[in-house]
């Protein structure tokens, strides 16, 4: 797996606290430096660009970090190889010349 980010988790967290602020989504928008349309984007699990992901964070009180999915190292995924160990494809040696 590759690096991701939990857009949903954060959606969720940013979608009740939208809800219970109260004062409307395009107010709160203002607050944190970001669109209505990225609120909306973000509650609705849609990727947005790091600087707004951290805004809402910020907002949120929260690190940005807290929804990072770091990839899976190759063993927890189940690969016996770790690493490609397969034959050379170079058809020469260095000391051919």
């Amino acid at each position: 797996m590759l690096a991701d980010y939990d857009y949903r988790a954060l959606g969720k967290l940013l979608r009740a606290r939208l809800e219970e602020d109260g004062r409307g989504w395009r107010v709160c928008a203002v607050d944190i430096g970001v669109s209505a349309s990225d609120l909306s984007r973000i509650c609705n699990g849609q990727s947005v660009s790091a600087p707004k992901v951290i805004a809402v964070c910020d907002w949120l009180k929260l690190s940005f970090r807290s929804f990072y999915l770091p990839p899976r190292s190759p063993a927890a995924r189940g690969d016996d190889d770790a690493m490609f160990h397969g034959t050379s494809t170079e058809t020469g040696s260095l000391h051919d010349a």
